[in-house]
């Protein structure tokens, strides 16, 4: 009995230790189980070469290559054509005279401009150099808008000393374009250069801020004492003075007014008047037609490389005191020759051009404070800025930078 119940059991046995390894399988951990090979998927930037398709298969590519820079590219569009429509031509008739204020000839210049509004004067205004329309008279300028029409100006505004002069337009219903604040503008700020390079209206070059506060020997000896320029990389070219320079958000940050070139064409250097001197100016111009300067009675020498350690100072910097005017704000307060200013109302001083354009836009009447290097020493001077023509009348000239090379500089 006992080998009749042994022989029956097995197959039992068999199919019950059969059920049991199969469960213990599906139960093992996962880690124990091998891992399937993972599937890769084909490289669809570039299809193999010969492939049917395959320039579709590109143009697919580059379809969805172009998606992660199409707000970038839009954000260029839409400036470009919000800033344009404010963006004129300007055709200037000049007289050469002689002494005698006889017409010697007469020739046409162009140039570019921006339409503008003013905080001071209802009305709208095209902004633009000076040096556009030097010697041309009202009847002499042709405003080309971007519709195509063509309007002149009703009065004339000038400032040669910062290149900056303003067209008062007779209709009061054109796209203007917004200012902005070139103190934000820091070198490698993305720019668009608006306007007219040889006679080629509303066109746009695109760069950054290279550099700021450059001045240049040349415009000086031309008249241009207001010195403070952003360079820009935007290619700049005849035609483009007194276009504007903007920002990406669409507000103007400058004024173009020169490029340095060799050849009489963009290099990758070119300079715009920031907007924030420039509309200082215009502002003046429209309230009283002229622009008033503040002074302290002084005379300025820039400093040199080998004249800094002299001086007391740790490197070239500030500017240093070479004449100081009787009964001026800058002898009532302390201020003597051979003083150097390194500091003006909290800035560090850079160069005397930089100490010019803070002290000329300080509102005339205001007390200001000036620390000056003197025997080693930080000496803080308190003064009331003075009028400019007031004071100045007498003095030498300030000093300027070294001359730049000969035709090194080209007014567009």
């Amino acid at each position: 009995m006992a080998r009749s119940v042994t022989a029956a059991a097995l197959p039992l046995t068999l199919l019950l230790g059969f059920l049991l390894g199969l469960a213990t399988q599906r139960g093992a951990p996962l880690a124990a189980r091998p891992t399937p090979p993972i599937a890769q998927e084909p490289d669809q930037t570039l299809p193999e070469p010969g492939l049917e398709s395959s320039e579709e298969a590109i143009y697919q590519s580059l379809s969805r290559q172009y998606e992660q820079f199409y707000q970038v590219n839009r954000t260029f569009e839409l400036v470009s054509k919000v800033v344009s429509r404010a963006v004129v031509h300007i055709v200037a008739l000049k007289r050469d005279r002689t002494e005698e204020g006889r017409t010697r000839r007469t020739y046409e210049e162009s140039g570019s401009g921006v339409i503008v509004r003013s905080d001071r004067r209802p009305g709208q205004f095209v902004l633009t150099n000076n040096h556009v329309i030097s010697g041309s008279e009202l009847s002499d300028i042709q405003i080309n808008l971007h519709d195509g029409r063509m309007l002149r100006p009703s009065a004339i505004f000038r400032d040669e000393d910062s290149d900056v002069a303003v067209l008062e337009l007779p209709v009061d219903n054109l796209p203007s374009a917004r200012l902005g604040n070139s103190d934000e503008a820091v070198p490698g700020t993305w720019v668009l250069a608006v306007g007219s390079p040889f006679g080629l209206t509303h066109s746009v070059s695109q760069g950054i801020i290279s550099a700021r506060g450059r001045q240049e020997r040349d415009l000086y000896d031309n008249g241009v004492q207001n010195q403070d320029f952003l360079q820009t990389d935007a290619a700049i070219n005849p035609g483009n003075s007194g276009g504007p320079l903007v920002n990406l958000r669409g507000e103007v940050i400058g004024i173009n007014t020169a490029i340095a070139s060799h050849g009489g064409g963009n290099e990758g250097v070119g300079y715009s008047i920031p907007i924030n001197l420039a509309r200082w100016a215009m502002e003046q111009l429209l309230a009283s037609g002229k622009v008033r300067r503040g002074a302290i009675g002084i005379s300025l020498q820039d400093i040199f490389p080998e004249d800094f350690e002299r001086l007391g100072l740790d490197r070239p910097r500030g500017t240093l005191i070479s004449a100081v005017a009787q009964d001026s704000p800058a002898q009532k307060g302390g201020i003597r020759k051979g003083d150097v200013i390194i500091r003006f109302n909290g800035i560090p001083v850079n160069n005397t051009w930089h100490l010019i354009n803070m002290v000329s836009t300080t509102p005339i009447g205001q007390e200001v404070e000036l620390v000056v290097r003197r025997a080693g020493q930080d000496v803080p001077i308190r003064v009331t800025v003075a009028d400019f023509d007031e004071l100045t009348s007498s003095l030498p000239q300030p000093g300027t930078p070294a001359t730049s090379p000969d035709g090194y500089l080209v007014r567009p």
